[in-house]
């Protein structure tokens, strides 16, 4: 589910926008500044799993983890997955979501880079 998720979300990136900077999402659906910090986390959570911190741990954990970035950010499954289905009709924001969630993980990463030569 998350890698069908995640590759909607990337898809979405590719296609051509214009951008909406002024943009709020109608009720039930997560707004997009809100919608950046999830991403982000999400995406830092599915690099943990490709580098193999759940190698030998069961599918329920990995989704125990998962709801627990839900639960950091007051979110269910169902708006989640709802948001993204909504942005996904929406790509011209969800492009500009996805520039802030890249920025995010380039300045993390950054950050993290600049602790390893401290």
């Amino acid at each position: 589910m998350i890698k069908k998720l995640a590759l909607l979300a990337l898809l979405s990136l590719f296609l051509v926008s214009c951008g909406s900077k002024s943009f709020r999402a109608p009720t039930g659906i997560i707004q997009p500044d809100t919608l950046v910090q999830v991403l982000t986390d999400v995406h830092i959570f599915q690099a943990t799993i490709q580098l193999g911190s759940f190698q030998n741990d069961s599918a329920g954990t990995v989704h125990k983890a998962f709801e627990a970035i839900l639960q950091k950010h007051n979110l269910t499954d169902s708006i989640y997955n709802r948001s993204l289905k909504f942005y996904s009709y929406h790509p011209d924001v969800f492009d500009d979501i996805y520039e802030k969630v890249l920025s995010n993980l380039s300045q993390q990463k950054a950050e993290l880079m600049g602790k390893k030569h401290s």
